[in-house]
């Protein structure tokens, strides 16, 4: 029983998904997803401090 649910978490890897005439299989998926929230979280990081330099620059005016 423990050698049949082995086998079907390994088989899970690599169940692929049709996109459309295209077959994508799930670890691509999970890469794509990994690497597009790091940009999005790095982009945010970048933003908040580009707005928070800017807030600091017009207080420091007054």
């Amino acid at each position: 029983m423990l050698v049949f649910f082995n086998s079907i978490i390994r088989m899970i890897y690599f169940i692929s998904y049709q996109l459309g005439e295209v077959e994508v299989s799930n670890l691509t998926i999970i890469i794509c997803a990994i690497f597009s929230s790091f940009t999005f979280i790095a982009v945010g990081i970048s933003s908040y401090k580009l707005y928070k330099s800017l807030v600091n620059s017009d207080n420091s005016d007054t």
